[in-house]
Formats: C-alpha cells, sequence, structure tokens
C-alpha cells in the first residue's frame, strides 16, 4: 500500500512539472520594412537580402515596442575573382525610420565553386550584423513610459 502511495505521488508530481508553462514568452514586435533598395538588375540579390532581413528582425530583441519601421539601402556589393578565389564585399546601410541609422560591411573570401553560398553567407552576416545594430538603436530610444503616460524624449 504504500509503495502504491509513493508511486501515485510521484506520477502527480512529474505530470505537474511536464504540464507547467516553460516561463515567460516575450512578445515580438511587429517588424515592417519599408524600403529594402538593391540596385536594378539584381533581383536575386534582392530576395536574398529581403528574407536575411527578415530573418534577422524575428531574432533581434527590440525591447518593449510594440511595433517598428526599418528601412535598408544596398550600398557596396562586388565580387572579386582572384585566381581560385572569390572576395565578395558587401555594405548595407540602414535607418530607424525616425530615428539613426547605422551601416554594416563585410568582405568575405571562399571557393569559385560555391558562389551562390558565398554571396547568401555574406548577405546573411551583413543582415544580422545590421538589424542587431538597428534594435540596439530602437531600445535606446524607446519611449518611456511613467504612471501619467508615454514621456516625450528630450
Amino acid at each position: 500500500m504504500r509503495c502504491v502511495k509513493r508511486w501515485l505521488v510521484l506520477a502527480v508530481v512529474g505530470l505537474s512539472i511536464l504540464g507547467a508553462p516553460g516561463g515567460t514568452a516575450l512578445a515580438r514586435p511587429k517588424v515592417e520594412w519599408s524600403r529594402i533598395e538593391v540596385p536594378e538588375g539584381s533581383a536575386r540579390l534582392a530576395k536574398v537580402l529581403r528574407s536575411a532581413l527578415e530573418q534577422a528582425a524575428r531574432k533581434a530583441n527590440f525591447g518593449k515596442l510594440k511595433s517598428i519601421t526599418l528601412s535598408a539601402k544596398l550600398v557596396e556589393w562586388s565580387a572579386e575573382q582572384r585566381g581560385d578565389v572569390l572576395r565578395v564585399t558587401c555594405t548595407v546601410m540602414g535607418r530607424v525610420v525616425g530615428g539613426q541609422g547605422a551601416r554594416s560591411k563585410i568582405s568575405f573570401g571562399g571557393s569559385l565553386a560555391t558562389r551562390d553560398d558565398l554571396e547568401k553567407q555574406v548577405v546573411t552576416m551583413v543582415a544580422n550584423g545590421l538589424v542587431a545594430r538597428l534594435a540596439q538603436i530602437a531600445r535606446a530610444h524607446a519611449p518611456k513610459t511613467t504612471l501619467d503616460g508615454p514621456r516625450p524624449l528630450l
């Protein structure tokens, strides 16, 4: 009888632990890209940049903001071949609409045989850096709230 009670207590405790929520979920703000500018004639690059920026924005911590509008512009893109090595350079500028801007630049080399993968990797790294900096800017300049309501920034 004593073993049955012990097993019953253990089963109830185990089920209650498994059914308990895993902690508090962070609310993600709605991130909207007002503009993503890419030079004409590079539709594939525009598509890769847009998806990389959206993926980076999903991972970024924008603080307690409900929504934020961002913009980005591809400033520099070059792919230079030297022998069997391809060097890709990418610079993207971004801005929190109505706020400050940031710039992310990287130059990365790799095998000529994997050109598409290398270009995607470079764009992803630049997008992650840019969105992380824009999120930091947004957190630093988020409107402060008090009991009386939002306080204007000075």
